[in-house]
């Protein structure tokens, strides 16, 4: 009989400390899972958001969208229509702004498609790489802290007025000085209420070493303690599987509230293009993301399977056993 309660006491102690191990585990484990979303996002900003190169190379085709044209063209022909109410106007040019909107958005999709200015708007997709950088850490230009990405296409605005100079009607725009801002357009304002995804990108950007040195240590900290290390194979797959989908539902989630966002409904269209062109790579990084998962949940489940069938039997179960066969004196 004593012998039977010392084995009881061994079975519980060790189903104890079982349980304290797996709860250790899981707790590991989340921290595994969360972190392999937020390595996903790091990964994502330091290659693409914050590496100019890749940055330019992700827009390099954005000039080319109609919708885009709509929105320089409109921004062009506002411009031009305030230069055309200018002391220079001749008498009689009043009506010259129904020619001006008529003329500006053909010149302005044939120059944006134009491969000779290819060098000139990757230029100012570098310059707005600059301007996405000084308004994430809150550079100071001029005094005053940078707030705006803007795209500079004062060159591209200024063929545009050469070019539609040539209508005998507008003849008189050559001699019109265009303002110093022609051509700039806010593409990005930061606000207060949006200060804390800006601050959420500098994260992104400090972070990614750590975060990464974190996984690697939880993970082999749960594969340590968890008893039983298969199942901590696949149940690591399984919220990766479930991370990536999660990140892919707010990609597009994000892209729909642009909508809500923001009235104009030409502006909304290229908001999602530049959406679409910046998070393409990581939605591809989110597929990839999902199957190193399915891999995991499988070779978890198979490692499992193999472990039942073949490997030793546990020591509690063992323990339990023979008390079950000792006979009751």
């Amino acid at each position: 009989m004593e012998d039977y309660f010392q084995q009881l006491a061994r079975s519980w102690r060790s189903v104890t400390s079982r349980t304290v191990r797996e709860a250790v585990a899981v707790l590991l484990l989340l921290i595994v899972v969360l972190g392999s979303g937020f390595s996903a996002l790091t990964t994502y900003a330091n290659l693409v958001v914050f590496d100019e190169n890749r940055f330019t190379e992700e827009l390099a085709g954005i000039f080319d969208n109609e919708n885009v044209h709509r929105l320089v063209a409109a921004s062009f022909t506002a411009t031009t229509v305030e230069m055309a109410d200018l002391p220079v106007t001749p008498a009689g040019a009043a009506g010259a702004a129904q020619t001006i909107e008529q003329e500006i958005p053909a010149v302005v999709a044939a120059l944006l498609t134009d491969a000779g200015n290819d060098r000139l708007l990757e230029r100012a997709v570098r310059q707005a790489h600059g301007d996405v950088l000084a308004t994430e850490s809150g550079a100071v230009a001029a005094g005053s802290p940078v707030r705006s990405v803007r795209v500079d296409l004062g060159p591209i605005f200024n063929q545009m007025l050469n070019e539609i100079a040539a209508n005998e009607e507008l003849a008189f725009l050559r001699a019109a000085v265009p303002p110093a801002d022609a051509g700039e357009l806010t593409v990005l304002q930061r606000a207060e209420p949006a200060d804390r995804f800006w601050e959420f990108l500098g994260q992104l950007q400090d972070r990614r070493s750590s975060t990464i040195t974190l996984i690697l240590l939880c993970g082999i900290g749960s594969l340590l303690i968890s008893p039983s290390r298969t199942r901590v194979v696949w149940s690591i797959g399984t919220g990766i599987v479930a991370m990536a989908g999660i990140l892919g539902v707010g990609i597009y989630g994000s892209r729909a509230l642009l909508a809500v966002l923001i009235d104009d409904t030409d502006t909304v269209r290229v908001a999602q293009s530049i959406h679409e062109a910046l998070l393409g790579d990581l939605s591809g990084r989110l597929v990839d993301m999902a199957l190193i998962g399915v891999l995991m949940i499988v070779a978890g489940a198979a490692l499992s399977w193999l472990w039942r069938r073949f490997g030793p039997t546990p020591p509690e179960e063992t323990a339990v056993a023979r008390s079950e066969a000792r006979p009751v004196v």
